[in-house]
């Protein structure tokens, strides 16, 4: 009898798959190279365990996907995203982006979009997320941004004393780092350095005017958010360039007085970036969404029926103010100048973040990402691999999360499985065949 049982068992664990998840004879894309390489890649738990020459052995696993012919990369991020439905998550995932960073807010509901519910919300996804409760994304998120514009979900720093009382707030909300908006006094900017570092902490967002964009980054503030106007002047070294732009946006003397310091900035700008290892997130999708107006195919996207209503209405809201704008040739330049910007710090090796701004103004959570890489590639002429890893390596970096962000051994498995080489072509990451987070399939089409 004893025999009988040992024996069962025995065949019990050779029944047993080695892996959760084989993806059989891929082609994988090595993110820093751009070489790519067929491979078998198998996955237990959430790691990959192995990458094997296709068919180099027999391995048993509970799940293959058949890889010939396709394309493995990392999953994406979305650095600059305002989550105000749980719809969002599954959007998200629904267009290969595995981790996102919510940039902040605290609205109970939602509103026009430009805005992020309420820590206490996002943190039960978050933790459900974790413990594999709820499908989405891996979430990282800013809680209420501090500010002095009087919006009133913002925490107000007018003082350092405020300045004590936003981080306290925002610890309590257990936040992962903090977000800047606008209008901060300057010895309140000095104080949340200080506070950021003592509480090991990051603070990133955008830029209070009237002070200098290098002064800022000199400061420790991470990242910056969108091309406000203290950054506008960094998207060219050549001053006849930067003449031909104000004569064509119609700058006037007091306009050029108000923007020359911002103007004799702009090269230490550049070199603050690259001194601080600080990053710019461009938002160029919600940038470009101000010129579309009349894009009917965009306006009226099937995913907006899955969007809350007053999002809806918000971009509606958007859509005629830009219509109704008496600058819209302004738009355009500015859009021109952004386009610039984002090449030139891709050739001086300032590093790029990934963030659609979804849902602001128009943007569609998930699909949006995509649109911001292709328009680092077909607007600001970057290569589909500096593109790529402005959404896969440069996040992993940003974060130190040191198994993120590539297709290797002993990585975590946030997958991304396309039927078109999207170095060839940006758009192929639309071509989505899979998703695997955290060693998981979560979409299969």
């Amino acid at each position: 009898m004893k025999f009988k049982v040992l024996f069962f068992i025995l065949l019990l664990l050779s029944c047993t798959p080695e892996f959760d998840l084989l993806i059989r004879d891929v082609n994988v894309i090595d993110m820093e190279s751009g070489v790519i390489l067929r491979r078998d890649v198998l996955i237990r738990d959430s790691l990959i365990v192995e990458i094997a020459a296709p068919h180099s052995a027999s391995r048993s696993a509970a799940k293959i996907l058949e890889g010939s012919g396709h394309y493995l990369m990392p999953g994406l991020w979305d650095m600059h995203v305002h989550i105000q439905d749980s719809t969002y998550l599954s959007m998200f995932l629904d267009y290969g982006i595995t981790g996102v960073r919510d940039m902040g807010g605290c609205v109970q509901r939602p509103t026009d979009g430009c805005e992020s519910l309420c820590p206490t919300h996002l943190n039960c996804w978050k933790k459900a997320i974790q413990e594999g409760t709820l499908e989405g994304p891996q979430l990282v998120i800013a809680g209420r941004q501090l500010s002095r514009t009087g919006w009133p979900t913002a925490h107000s720093v007018s003082t350092e004393e405020d300045v004590g009382k936003a981080f306290a707030q925002n610890l309590r909300d257990e936040v992962d780092f903090i977000k800047v908006y606008e209008d901060i006094p300057w010895e309140s900017y000095q104080e949340i350095a200080r506070l950021a570092k003592q509480h090991h902490l990051d603070f990133a967002g955008h830029v209070s005017e009237p002070f200098l964009l290098s002064d800022i980054l000199d400061l420790g503030q991470k990242s910056i958010e969108h091309m406000r106007e203290p950054l506008l002047y960094s998207f060219t070294g050549d001053s006849l360039e930067l003449e031909q732009f104000m004569e064509a946006d119609g700058y006037t003397e007091e306009d050029r007085e108000f923007v020359q310091p911002w103007i004799a900035d702009a090269e230490e700008v550049v070199r603050a970036f690259q001194l601080n290892k600080a990053w710019f997130t461009p938002t160029m999708a919600v940038q470009y969404a101000r010129l579309r107006y009349e894009d009917k195919q965009w306006i009226h996207h099937p995913l907006r029926k899955r969007m809350p209503p007053s999002v809806n209405a918000g971009m509606q809201a958007h859509l005629r103010a830009r219509m109704a704008s008496p600058d819209q040739k302004g738009d355009s330049l500015w859009w021109m100048a952004l386009s610039r910007l984002v090449k030139r710090f891709s050739t001086v090796n300032i590093g790029m973040l990934a963030g659609s701004d979804a849902a602001c103004e128009g943007g569609l959570p998930g699909y949006s990402l995509h649109e911001e890489l292709f328009l680092m590639v077909e607007g600001a002429g970057l290569t589909p691999l500096e593109a790529l890893r402005t959404a896969t390596v440069n996040p992993a970096a940003y974060f130190a999360l040191g198994r993120q962000g590539q297709v290797r051994e002993t990585y975590y498995a946030n997958l991304l499985l396309l039927s078109h080489n999207p170095l060839e072509n940006i758009r192929n990451t639309q071509t989505i065949k899979a998703v695997i987070k955290n060693g998981r399939l979560v979409r299969e089409n």
